[in-house]
């Protein structure tokens, strides 16, 4: 567990000494990021390729290229999940195909005949391992969960309208994955490859895309989240024996 997460648990553990509880609310937000302080986001996120600008407290990829990628930066994510569910807000500006999103990602992605940029420094050391649920692919006719080292999978017909805002859901464990568009699971697919583990990233491909509302949490499920209002915290329940 990285540093940042034990200050957060140790903080709320002395909250809780002061109040005098002897049950406190633990965050179980793993990342999160609504766009709205440019200065923030850019320390949270790495791209690999592409234009991608903090816009209109949104994500924006504002080149009309393949394999326009961009991963959750070191110092906001642990390696050592693997068990998580990640929510993303998409809307497709212009192009020829949909949206791209990026779990599972171990070491180098696949640079797909394009000069990729340096990756957040843990990744380098990784296998390479990479996911993407290509959601309007093949130039907008279908979609499809690919993956470079793990399983495909949970094709269907989905296509992606312009500036049309979708949510998407990944449910990520050790041992499968399932993904959600607008709230209806679309598939789901037996997976151990790599224990589930790997970080959460954007992409678009042959497309300008915009994003917003990103999350990733815990198994606990997230509480007290307002996704219109473009705040969210994710809280889980531990008891501490107060001496």
């Amino acid at each position: 567990m990285k540093a940042r997460f034990k200050h957060n648990l140790f903080f709320l553990a002395t909250l809780a000494v002061a109040s005098g509880l002897t049950t406190i609310a633990i965050a179980q937000t793993y990342f999160e990021d609504n766009f709205d302080n440019p200065n923030e986001s850019k320390k949270k996120w790495v791209d690999i390729y592409g234009q991608w600008e903090f816009k209109d407290k949104e994500y924006h990829q504002l080149q009309n290229a393949v394999n326009c990628m961009s991963v959750v930066s070191d110092e906001y994510w642990d390696d050592d999940l693997n068990e998580y569910t990640y929510e993303v807000r998409g809307n497709k500006i212009s192009g020829a195909e949909g949206f791209l999103i990026m779990f599972r990602c171990l070491g180098k992605m696949q640079d797909r005949g394009v000069a990729l940029r340096k990756h957040p420094p843990e990744m380098e050391k990784q296998p390479a391992l990479e996911y993407w649920w290509n959601l309007g692919g093949w130039a907008n006719v279908r979609s499809q969960v690919e993956s470079w080292g793990g399983r495909a999978g949970a094709n269907s017909t989905h296509t992606i309208e312009t500036d049309k805002w979708y949510n998407i859901k990944i449910i990520n464990t050790p041992k499968d994955y399932t993904v959600i568009l607008d709230g209806k699971e679309v598939g789901k697919v037996d997976d151990p490859t790599q224990d589930g583990h790997g970080r959460i990233g954007l992409a678009t491909w042959s497309t300008l895309a915009r994003y917003d509302n990103v999350i990733v949490y815990g198994p606990e499920g997230p509480k007290g989240v307002d996704r219109k209002g473009k705040t969210s915290t994710t809280w889980a329940h531990i008891k501490f024996k107060l001496k």
